[in-house]
């Protein structure tokens, strides 16, 4: 039957609510829309553009980088190329972590901004804000991504996420309502999964029928081998679907494509940033969102060649309220060139030594993401610098911990309290509280490590 709800949706409620809530989100992906085709060149104009712009009004307005800036010798206004900002030196999480309010602009009011915070893939907590237009601008780039796959403002949507905050939000009478009229979504609840989860998975998105999966790529990964390994044949199949948080390998996209009999489309974002790369149809690699980003891939400070593996440092061009030039997200990749035969002048790039993030399983047959317990358990713990939860067997869970300035007593009892509640009872837990957590032989920290295989519950 024809979906009549899609294109009221689309061209009537959605616009209706882009007025009344005073957004910029369409304008911003009128232009995105435009922009994508630019070519390379153009493109990096416009960078260099709003590099430059961001950079004047950082000196300004944000004291931690009139001090950094002044340090390196950095004078924005006589910005030439985007090569300039080389002698900026990086901005950690643990500078985010200890400088937070200087960091901001400091004539933004806390009403004027939007608070956020990432447990981060490595177990590095984070407190930060967007202003408000760059959060518009963060949905409009999220909108024109998705039109690569299909997916359309107004078409029915099923996430598999890990996330409980984001799904926690629909449970208001207003989120309800939007999400039936427009964002038109199932959100299935990947932080915790058992056998009876993933069959209710299984019905639910047969009775929506959703066009458009997105997922943890390692929740849909585990639900494509639950599917596999029961033999199932009745299952929904979408026409694509979307893979984002943790690092997608062939393997798992070759299972995943061939269980749902679509094509994956491999995402790379965070939560600092939102969307920074995405596949488009060609699957050629990701395209950078250029526009909004100045991604740089270095090795001792130095860029990469193409094709190289370097560090990710990442410069977000349109938040103002509070900048992050320069930031190491502590993923790496691999700059591909600008060619792409979609005609779109943004860059490629592809992932390597990426984020990894294990399951856990518990003695009561329950699986863990451990992508979500970095925003939920470690993220809401004060004080943590930076954790690491190891899995040797499937009763005993370390948890190594990195102390920040702020942790204390009090912090250790949140983290005692909250342990049970994911874990259950019966599992032993042991606190190691040290110095820094090592880095895995691809150069890469690893938040979460499990010997045990998720799929010993099927």
């Amino acid at each position: 039957m024809p979906d009549i709800i899609r294109p009221i949706a689309k061209n009537i409620i959605f616009p209706l609510i882009i007025l009344r809530e005073k957004s910029s989100t369409l304008k911003h992906l009128a232009e995105m829309e435009i922009t994508q085709f630019l070519s390379a060149e153009e493109i990096r104009n416009l960078q260099l553009e709003r590099l430059k712009k961001l950079m004047v009004h950082a000196y300004k307005n944000c004291p931690f980088y009139t001090k950094r800036f002044d340090e390196a010798g950095f004078k924005p206004e006589k910005m030439h190329s985007l090569e300039d900002i080389l002698i900026i030196p990086v901005l950690t999480k643990k500078d985010i972590q200890r400088n937070k309010e200087t960091i901001k602009d400091k004539n933004f009011g806390k009403d004027m901004l939007i608070p956020n915070k990432t447990g981060g893939s490595t177990g590095s907590p984070l407190h930060f804000y967007l202003d408000a237009d760059r959060l518009f601008s963060r949905q409009a780039a999220t909108f024109r991504h998705n039109r690569w796959t299909g997916w359309d403002i107004g078409v029915k949507t099923a996430a598999l996420w890990g996330h409980r905050e984001d799904i926690s939000g629909l449970q208001h009478f207003k989120a309800r309502l939007r999400n039936f009229l427009v964002d038109r979504r199932v959100i299935l609840d990947t932080s915790s999964i058992t056998l009876e989860k993933l069959a209710s998975f299984k019905l639910q998105l047969r009775q929506f029928n959703p066009m458009v999966y997105i997922a943890y790529a390692n929740s849909m990964y585990l639900f494509a081998r639950y599917l596999k390994e029961t033999n199932s044949t009745d299952h929904h199949r979408p026409r694509a679907i979307i893979t984002s948080a943790e690092v997608l390998d062939p393997e798992q996209r070759m299972l995943i494509e061939k269980i749902f009999d679509c094509r994956v489309f491999d995402r790379y974002g965070s939560r600092e940033t939102s969307v920074i790369a995405s596949e488009c149809d060609k699957h050629t690699g990701l395209h950078i969102c250029a526009e909004t980003f100045l991604l740089e891939f270095i090795k001792e400070n130095k860029p990469v060649a193409s094709g190289e593996l370097g560090k990710i440092v990442i410069t977000d061009l349109l938040n103002y309220g509070m900048p992050f030039i320069r930031y190491q997200i502590e993923d790496a990749g691999i700059p591909a060139g600008d060619n792409c035969s979609c005609g779109r002048g943004l860059p490629l790039m592809k992932m390597a030594a990426g984020r990894v993030t294990d399951f856990f399983v518990t003695p009561d047959r329950k699986i863990i993401s451990g992508a979500s317990l970095t925003i939920y358990l470690i993220a809401n713990t004060p004080g943590i610098a930076q954790a690491q939860l190891i899995q040797e067997k499937i009763d005993e869970i370390v948890f190594k911990i990195v102390k920040g300035d702020n942790f204390t007593e009090e912090s250790l009892k949140f983290l005692k309290n909250e342990i049970p509640k994911y874990f259950g009872d019966s599992v032993k837990y042991q606190i190691e509280y040290v110095d820094q957590i090592p880095l895995e032989s691809s150069g890469k920290y690893r938040f979460s490590i499990s010997k045990v295989d998720p799929a010993e519950i099927f």
